[in-house]
């Protein structure tokens, strides 16, 4: 199943949220614990000027919500606190799809 997550980082972390860029981006190139999640797309949402990230946007590929959640939560932002709120939904993906 396809499912969008949709993170908001938490106000005040920007420094500590930056600090983790690089092991973040690592942790979605290759998570091994998690082998049967893909990720389609992935970047940083951003505030209105378009200069703050502000949260992150996922497309991933589960065999369920639970997977999802359990990849999520094992990123190095979510261990470390830096995500204020995560909304998961399952996606109807309808154009740009792959295969």
């Amino acid at each position: 199943m396809y499912l969008v997550v949709v993170a908001t980082h938490k106000a005040g972390r920007e420094e500590e949220r930056a600090g983790l860029q690089s092991a973040f981006t690592a942790y979605l190139r290759d998570a091994a614990g998690h082998p049967d999640v893909t990720l389609h797309h992935g970047g940083q949402t951003l505030d209105e000027s378009g200069d703050t990230a502000t949260g992150l946007l996922l497309v991933l590929e589960a065999p369920s919500l639970d997977a999802a959640q359990a990849f999520v939560a094992g990123s190095p932002y979510a261990k470390a606190g830096i995500i204020a709120e995560t909304q998961i939904r399952p996606w109807n993906w309808l154009t740009g799809r792959p295969g």
